[in-house]
C-alpha cells in the first residue's frame, strides 16, 4: 500500500475536520439559531467536498483504471492514497447530506434527532436506519 504524502495528509486533515462543527451543532444544539445558520451555510461545504471528491478521483484513478464490477480492482483503487481520500470525501459528503436531512425532518416533526445524528456521523447508515424507524413511531 502506498504511503500518504505530506500534502495528502493535509488534505485528509482538512476534509476530515471540515464537517465537525456542523455535526456538533446539530447534535448538541439542534434548535439553536447558530445551528440553523450553520446548516444554511453548509451548501458551499457540500460543494467543496464534492469538488474534492471529483478532483481526488481524477487524480487517483486517472492513471489506474478501476473496474467497479471487480471487488479486487475497487479494493486496489481505494488502497491508493488518492482513491482512499476520494472515498473518504464521498463518505463525509453523503453522511453530512443525510444528517442535514435528519436534522431538518426532526425539527419539522418536533422529534429529538440527537442519537440518530450521532450515529449518522459515526456510522452513516445506522443513524439513518434509526431515524427512519424513529420517525415512523407514533409521537408520545
Amino acid at each position: 500500500m502506498a504511503p500518504f504524502s505530506a500534502r495528502q495528509r493535509l488534505v485528509y486533515a482538512v476534509v476530515n475536520t471540515s464537517t465537525a462543527p456542523l455535526w456538533l451543532a446539530m447534535v448538541l444544539a439542534p434548535r439553536a439559531p447558530l445551528t440553523a445558520r450553520l446548516v444554511r451555510l453548509a451548501t458551499p461545504l457540500h460543494a467543496a467536498l464534492g469538488a474534492t471528491y471529483v478532483g481526488l478521483l481524477a487524480a487517483g484513478w486517472g492513471t489506474t483504471r478501476v473496474d467497479f464490477r471487480d471487488p479486487e480492482s475497487v479494493r486496489a483503487g481505494l488502497g491508493q492514497p488518492s482513491g482512499f481520500l476520494a472515498g473518504w470525501a464521498h463518505y463525509l459528503a453523503f453522511d453530512l447530506f443525510v444528517g442535514r436531512w435528519v436534522w431538518e425532518q426532526g425539527l419539522e416533526q418536533g422529534r429529538s434527532t440527537r442519537v440518530a445524528l450521532l450515529l449518522t456521523w459515526m456510522a452513516g447508515p445506522a443513524g439513518l436506519t434509526l431515524w427512519l424507524a424513529q420517525s415512523r413511531l407514533p409521537r408520545a
